[in-house]
């Protein structure tokens, strides 16, 4: 075989490995452009998904990482209406003032002391961390009685409700804020006016089957 020959025969592999190199790069870009656009379709699935649960439960939030509707999810929810959140460690429910206390007071309602007498049942044999934060409008509440005082004493109501039911103590942390974290831009918006209740497991609340 002539030098030539042998060159042309080289340059004609190169031209070859070259073109399939070109082939394989995209056959990839395709892939990506297949899975990319799957993905988008997907999403968008999802995301009708959660606004048409959203619209049939209500304020009950739709999310990704939230964990089956459970026990603790259920007393929570009675105490409607009520804004809970939960993934597989944590459960944060916002409760309305109208729902648990009479108007301008620290007193327990009839229904909240039910449910909050369940929601005990479940949390005294476990090593859940409970916190209970008072929040409260700009509106004065009763004459000579401020709003950071109703928050600690309303946060306080629950917490004393929960020891009644066998929930140690020293697993309750109560926090009182009067009027300085509102939730509603306007000052006296009743929405304001809450006890919000956060539930911190160690590992998965779902081992706990809670």
């Amino acid at each position: 075989m002539t030098i030539a020959a042998a060159m042309d025969e080289r340059d004609d592999r190169t031209d070859r490995y070259l073109i399939s190199y070109a082939d394989m790069v995209t056959l990839l870009v395709g892939v990506f452009v297949v899975l990319s656009t799957t993905f988008r379709a997907d999403a968008e699935r999802y995301r009708q998904l959660a606004r048409a649960a959203s619209a049939v439960f209500g304020s009950q939030s739709a999310k990704a990482d939230s964990v089956p509707l459970s026990p603790l999810a259920a007393v929570l929810g009675r105490l409607s209406p009520a804004d809970i959140e939960h993934d597989s460690t944590t459960y944060r429910c916002v409760l309305a003032d109208e729902v648990l206390f009479e108007t301008g007071s620290s007193r327990l309602s009839e229904r909240a002391e039910q449910a909050l007498a369940e929601l005990a049942s479940i949390l005294r044999n476990g090593t859940a961390r409970i916190t209970i934060d008072g929040h409260s409008d700009r509106r004065p509440p009763r004459v000579g009685q401020r709003n950071l005082e109703l928050s600690v004493e309303r946060a306080l109501a629950v917490a004393m409700h929960l020891v009644k039911g066998g929930v140690p103590e020293e697993r309750i942390v109560i926090r009182g804020f009067g009027a300085s974290k509102p939730i509603a831009p306007e000052p006296a918006s009743p929405s304001n006016r809450r006890v919000e209740i956060l539930i911190a497991f160690e590992n998965e609340a779902s081992n706990h089957g809670w």
